[in-house]
């Protein structure tokens, strides 16, 4: 993979950060945590998301960042730099497909609120109708309840970044809050039963 700094820390960026003395310090950083592929943590942290954003720009210079979601591990790690998601049937503008016909480099962001951690990537667009893609990776990126898969994404990752943990709010799962409050209920009531016991048993 590539260093993530130089592919986006350009002439304007640079200035900017040795105005505040920090440019060197920067280049230094990135050409340390450049990796050569997906290692275990990449790809545990990627299997986990329910959700990611995908930016793309129009032939106009315009970004465009769409959200992409669906069961945990619907974005599938196929080989150490590449990823694979099934597109199905949307709203049907082809918004970030029609960018990717003029230019298909593409920025992913992958959060993990609960645990307050972020991982960005860099990559190439690729979007395959069933009829030209390998039925093997159609079969993986298939998810169960939502319909027919059109086409198959996937993105060849040139460059990754995990972010600093810093202003993300802390988010729990929605099902993992009523799973703990289930379960904090079900041993309060053990133990107001016990407890109503004790005290008709006191009271005999």
């Amino acid at each position: 993979m590539q260093n993530y700094g130089e592919l986006l820390f350009v002439d304007d960026v640079r200035a900017l950060q040795d105005e505040i003395g920090i440019g060197a310090r920067y280049a230094e950083m990135y050409a340390q945590r450049t990796l050569e592929g997906f290692g275990p943590n990449e790809v545990a942290f990627i299997s986990e998301r329910e959700s990611f954003y995908l930016a793309s720009v129009s032939s106009t210079g315009w970004p465009y960042v769409q959200h992409r979601g669906g069961p945990q591990g619907f974005l599938k790690v196929l080989d150490e730099t590449t990823l694979a998601f099934g597109d199905y049937s949307g709203n049907r503008q082809f918004v970030t497909m029609g960018h990717s016909r003029h230019d298909n480099r593409v920025a992913l962001f992958l959060m993990d609120y609960e645990n307050r951690a972020r991982m960005k990537m860099l990559g190439h667009l690729t979007m395959t109708t069933l009829d030209d893609a390998d039925p093997a990776v159609a079969d993986l990126v298939s998810t169960s309840g939502e319909g027919k898969v059109e086409r198959i994404a996937t993105i060849d990752v040139v460059a990754i970044d995990w972010n600093c943990p810093k202003y993300i709010p802390q988010l729990v799962n929605i099902e993992k809050a009523q799973h703990f409050v289930n379960e904090k209920l079900k041993d309060l009531a053990a133990e107001n039963a016990r407890l109503k016991q004790e005290i008709a048993r006191l009271t005999a």
